[in-house]
């Protein structure tokens, strides 16, 4: 079976589940696509990839949401796994049939290597050809300047129902050129985020660490911020003077995003690490309970351009990444109601969508 085939109990393991087999197969045709055949006409009992987001939507744990929702992600510090985060809440969303587009705002540019704009780079014979590839990548740059439209610059993935718009170096010159425009708080919202909602449920900015004017604009476009917080001192510290930033903002410029803090980088063994965790799960009325830890297979994962379920799906790891993305996804609910399904094996609801009942 090939990598990107999917049979039941591979489907069943992304998504965290372990429901009756005979249950799935009963539900085929009804509510989960078909199964591919083979020149005999036998069921081959397996789904593709380009499959597998409808199967998500029936067995998996989040719900599409009632309305398009915007989400940044951002905090003022660097090496938070925020691009693990953000990547494994792209294609963990896409996978369940929910349409998501990502919005690349950090130059670092990582989120794009992620979702595959090196790979395609990579495959250059010769620097000339590689030259020419990048120069012939557009961005939020070109959209600004009327060069290209938004659809232009939004690239497909391997999931159909995950794409991208990458970084390009232009993106500091788009920064600059804000302070001159009218409005220049809200380019952002009304020629990119408000179009992307037509097309999308989820639309995910991935922000650099350091505060400019895209930033400011991804706030303000934002109906969630997801700030990753890393189980670490100098984190800590970070992050009060970063609440009050936020807070300031949001009455600054009257805007009322909902925030979700996610713990990361958490050592339980560290007592240090772990008084930390507890401090923001006790006094930050919006952090979630469950803290992303490094991991082997999340560093190998993100090598690899997956998100952790799929790459190692029966890991601790990926216990943790699905748990804490239906938490994500929950809180996120004050905005976009009833997003989430409950996790744990053969609950009944999750059983009787899969039964077609």
């Amino acid at each position: 079976m090939s990598s990107d085939s999917y049979n039941i109990r591979k489907a069943q393991h992304l998504f965290g589940h372990c429901l009756d087999p005979q249950a799935l197969q009963r539900a085929e045709g009804r509510r989960l696509p078909e199964f591919a055949r083979g020149s005999n006409g036998r069921a081959l009992k397996s789904w593709s990839l380009q499959e597998l987001p409808e199967v998500g939507q029936v067995i998996g744990f989040l719900r599409k949401p009632q309305r398009p929702l915007a989400a940044a992600v951002f905090v003022t510090k660097g090496g938070v796994l925020k691009t693990t985060l953000t990547l494994n809440l792209a294609r963990m969303a896409a996978l369940h049939n929910i349409r998501t587009c990502v919005v690349g705002l950090d130059m670092q540019c990582d989120i794009s290597t992620a979702l595959g704009l090196d790979q395609e780079l990579d495959s250059s014979d010769s620097l000339s050809d590689a030259l020419a590839r990048v120069n012939s990548i557009r961005g939020l740059a070109d959209v600004f300047t009327n060069e290209s439209s938004l659809t232009d610059v939004i690239r497909s993935t391997d999931i159909p129902t995950l794409s991208f718009i990458p970084e390009t170096p232009e993106l500091t010159a788009l920064d600059q050129s804000l302070m001159a425009k009218n409005r220049r708080e809200y380019w952002l919202l009304e020629k990119v985020i408000q179009p992307l909602k037509s097309n999308f449920d989820l639309v995910l900015m991935d922000c650099a660490p350091n505060w400019n004017r895209l930033i400011t604009n991804a706030l303000v476009a934002a109906d969630v911020l997801i700030s990753p917080l890393e189980c670490k001192i100098n984190n800590f510290r970070n992050f009060h003077a970063f609440q009050r930033l936020i807070d300031e903002f949001r009455a600054d410029l009257n805007v009322d995003f909902r925030h979700v803090c996610v713990p990361t980088r958490l050592s339980p063994s560290r007592k240090l690490s772990a008084e930390i965790y507890r401090w923001y799960r006790d006094h930050i009325e919006t952090c979630i309970e469950t803290a992303i830890r490094e991991s082997v297979q999340g560093e190998e994962a993100t090598a690899m351009r997956l998100s952790i379920p799929e790459y190692s799906p029966s890991s601790t790891a990926a216990d943790e990444i699905r748990e804490a993305l239906r938490e994500i996804w929950s809180a996120a609910g004050e905005k976009a109601q009833d997003l989430t399904k409950p996790l744990a094996a053969g609950d009944n609801h999750t059983t009787s969508e899969a039964t077609g009942a």
